[in-house]
């Protein structure tokens, strides 16, 4: 019998040998150790936990600490199982509870490579198991972020924007706590939405939404946070360009802290985006000489593509009709802008045929007619490029039409309908043809 029993463990330890455990910790492990990890595994295996968790006590008690990261993710499964078992007795559940948060920081400690993962699903179970300790579960969403950096799932960050401002309503955490918390993942999920990550655009509209309702997303907030911070550290990049993405999302672009923190962005490093905020601003305060300028530095940028441009471009000429009276160079922005995409044709041929309707002209009944020729040219083609302004080309089409020439004064001019012509008129000049009311 004895012979029998030395045979039986010299197999299982064998055995244990032949699956890879005598490696690492397990290979300075005691007998006892090795009998109970492999007796408990049988009993894992066919799901029988009542049986299992005795002998993964054994093991968890015998074994060296790290032997092996499946002790703690059986331990893991264990207690989830007793956790049900004992769900109307507060006392053992919140004791088993304890246990199943601790295999978690054993993985974390003794398997780096698997601690992001552990520190993710803990959270999970703390959510879960937690429901009234929201305190504790933000302080390991912290540890999880720290742990995963821009890798960390997106669904953490979501439940990371929930509890911080949840804390906030209950008075457990300062504004500027949700403000750190939110700058934070907002960087984080921007990371995943330029990686492609299949949840991050999701999960930033959740995140977005969640900082908007969460009572703190204010421009005076922002403002009194920030100021002094900027007076301290004008030249701290990270710091300004925080400051001034919480202004524009919450278009707090009033602000004299977002002209100031803006202008200093753009001192430090020159872009299209800070280029195009200085215009906005301008515009705004008037200064449509500088707007001018900060508009056309954006466009200039090496960093935007042409379907961007030309949306600038399309604004510059818009810019230059409405807010400068300065017809000519409307004409020219949009021109360069149908050059640069022509998904933007409608808008531009728009904008060139109510120039050239606005024209003041000089020379005989012909020659200060013929531009609303050249003004429906340019509106028929903006109808045709794009459905959602045809009503309003339409209406001004019609409104030119009824100045055309008369047939008979045409006549007088030996000019007959179908005709080709061109017009010169205030420095511009194009081809049309002949069209007279009869």
């Amino acid at each position: 019998m004895k012979k029998v029993r030395i045979l039986l463990i010299s197999t299982i330890l064998s055995l244990v040998a032949t699956l890879g455990y005598a490696q690492g910790a397990l290979a300075g492990a005691s007998e006892e150790c090795r009998l109970n990890l492999s007796f408990y595994n049988d009993w894992m295996k066919q799901d029988n936990y009542a049986e299992a968790a005795p002998l993964w006590r054994e093991a968890f008690r015998l074994c060296p600490p790290g032997v092996r990261q499946g002790l703690y993710q059986d331990g893991q499964k264990l207690f989830k199982y007793f956790i049900e078992k004992n769900k109307d007795n507060p006392k053992v559940k919140n004791a088993l509870i304890d246990s199943l948060l601790m295999m978690y920081d054993l993985r974390i400690q003794y398997f780096p490579g698997s601690a992001k993962m552990a520190s993710e699903f803990k959270v999970y179970d703390m959510d879960h198991y937690l429901t009234e300790s929201d305190e504790k579960i933000f302080s390991a969403i912290e540890k999880a972020m720290e742990l995963g950096g821009d890798q960390t799932e997106p669904s953490i960050l979501v439940l990371a924007m929930q509890k911080v401002s949840g804390l906030y309503a209950a008075k457990k955490v300062t504004t500027e706590k949700v403000l750190e918390t939110y700058t934070r993942i907002e960087k984080m999920i921007d990371a995943q939405v330029v990686a492609k990550h299949q949840d991050a655009d999701a999960a930033k509209k959740d995140i977005d939404n969640l900082f908007a309702t969460s009572g703190v997303a204010s421009c005076a907030n922002i403002v009194e946070l920030f100021t002094p911070r900027f007076e301290a550290n004008p030249n701290d990049k990270a710091l300004v360009t925080t400051i001034v993405k919480l202004l524009s999302d919450l278009e707090c672009t009033n602000e004299e802290l977002f002209l100031r923190t803006v202008q200093a962005l753009h001192k430090m490093e020159p872009n299209y985006q800070s280029a195009y905020y200085l215009y906005k601003l301008c515009s705004a305060k008037g200064d449509h000489s500088t707007a001018i300028k900060m508009l056309q530095e954006a466009i200039d940028s090496d960093a935007t593509p042409d379907e961007q441009d030309a949306a600038l471009l399309l604004e510059l000429s818009d810019y230059y009709m409405r807010k400068m009276e300065n017809i000519g160079k409307a004409a020219e922005a949009a021109k360069l802008a149908i050059q640069k995409s022509p998904t933007v044709a409608g808008k531009a041929n728009l904008i060139i045929g109510l120039v050239w309707g606005s024209l003041r002209c000089t020379g005989n009944e012909i020659e200060v007619r013929a531009k609303y020729w050249v003004a429906v040219d340019y509106l028929i083609r903006a109808r045709n490029a794009d459905p959602s302004i045809a009503e309003e080309a339409t209406r001004y089409i019609s409104t030119y039409s009824q100045y055309f020439p008369a047939q008979e004064e045409a006549f007088m001019y030996n000019i007959i309908d179908g005709s080709s012509y061109t017009v010169n008129c205030n420095g511009m000049s194009a081809v049309t043809t002949v069209r007279t009311r009869k």
